[in-house]
């Protein structure tokens, strides 16, 4: 008989586990799904790759830098990386669509992230979780995903790429290391204060999901508290963090290699960008806003990137054109989008961000324009 009696808890194990593996397969199908619907950031460029390199002539370069700097003042940016991640992005939007759902203000944040000796690549090339419990370990405030306001924090908790990096970055140089600043939804927080007393240290300690909200009698979202001079956040659960930017960088005196600009202003100087955004050196910016510099009438072409700038067509060429020059003759207050024909596709140029976007495929395929007066 318990032979028998074991032999059909075995067989439930295997039906479970195959109901399992099929709810698995389910939600990755949903997810595509919901790719198909759902809008990817602005800031993204066309490029196919999950990992595209964000260079000093970009602000998002430039803001990151900043916030890296504001509690490690002897930091500098190696190697930026913006993750383009369809799925993750796709099953982070679902959690936000969800806090909405339920009337929870989504806090959004911009956190500093640690992977320890977990290469960053387990994390960024996921195509259904991204940061994932499973790889979380104990801390104060239990078992659970930490982020943290202040970089020098997370710094403790950078990876160190080595020879057997994945092959997608680069080799690093020796001291480089790498961390996420990530996009963080708080949502309904509740701060614990672990230095309370022995006994709030311990419950915190022992936390597997954040306690429970007396006013709506639901589980707050995230648990906050304060350790190593940082306010840092925890969450128990996949897919309310997306790993928005990998961050390569080294601490000391500025290698001129590998950070060729000491700041912003050198850049721009430099490589002849401007931004009208004053405030891109104080806050991450969402998308970039650029001011090309005007140019004898006949020496502007507009081009798009698809392996490679292209130019447009004669007819989409004045209609950029002209609508661009509306748009600087208003201080960049007027109509900012113009819609161009391109073989079989309609497109929209968003004239702030410089991306063309197909309005007509169902993937709404997003590239980046140039306004091209070095010709």
């Amino acid at each position: 008989k318990k032979m028998e009696a074991m032999k059909n808890i075995d067989t439930e194990l295997l039906d479970l586990d195959k109901q399992v593996e099929e709810a698995k397969r389910r939600q990755a199908s949903l997810i595509l799904q919901r790719a198909n619907l759902q809008e990817m950031p602005s800031t993204w460029s066309s490029s196919g790759e999950t990992l595209v390199e964000v260079t000093p002539d970009d602000d998002q370069y430039w803001s990151i830098h900043n916030k890296l700097k504001e509690t490690m003042s002897n930091a500098w940016i190696s190697k930026v990386w913006r993750v383009q991640n369809t799925s993750l992005w796709t099953y982070y939007s679902f959690h936000k669509d969800r806090l909405t759902m339920i009337d929870i203000d989504h806090n959004e944040r911009h956190v500093w992230h640690g992977t320890s000796s977990l290469d960053p690549s387990i994390i960024y090339n996921d195509q259904q979780d991204g940061f994932m419990m499973q790889f979380s370990g104990m801390g104060f405030w239990g078992r659970g995903i930490y982020f943290a306001n202040n970089s020098s924090y997370s710094d403790s908790y950078s990876y160190k790429p080595s020879e057997n990096t994945q092959s997608d970055r680069p080799r690093s140089n020796k001291g480089e290391r790498e961390m996420f600043l990530a996009k963080l939804l708080v949502g309904n927080e509740i701060f614990m204060n672990r230095d309370e007393s022995n006994s709030k240290a311990q419950e915190c300690a022992r936390l597997t999901v954040p306690p429970t909200d007396a006013n709506s009698g639901l589980k707050y979202n995230t648990v906050t508290g304060e350790t190593g001079g940082s306010q840092v956040w925890v969450v128990y659960e996949n897919g309310r963090a997306y790993p928005d930017y990998l961050i390569r960088y080294y601490k000391g005196k500025r290698d001129p290699k590998r950070t060729p600009f000491e700041t912003r202003e050198e850049a721009v100087q430099r490589t002849k960008r401007y931004s009208n955004n004053p405030k891109t050196k104080d806050v991450l910016p969402e998308f970039k806003s650029i001011i090309a510099v005007p140019a004898p009438k006949g020496f502007v072409t507009w081009e798009y990137h698809d392996n490679g700038w292209k130019p447009y067509g004669k007819t989409a060429q004045d209609a950029l054109e002209t609508a661009y020059q509306s748009f600087v003759g208003t201080n960049n207050t007027g109509i900012y989008k113009v819609q161009v024909q391109g073989g079989e596709w309609v497109y929209e140029v968003d004239l702030k961000t410089f991306v063309q976007t197909n309005i007509e495929h169902s993937a709404h395929t997003k590239r980046d324009v140039r306004r091209n007066t070095s010709l």
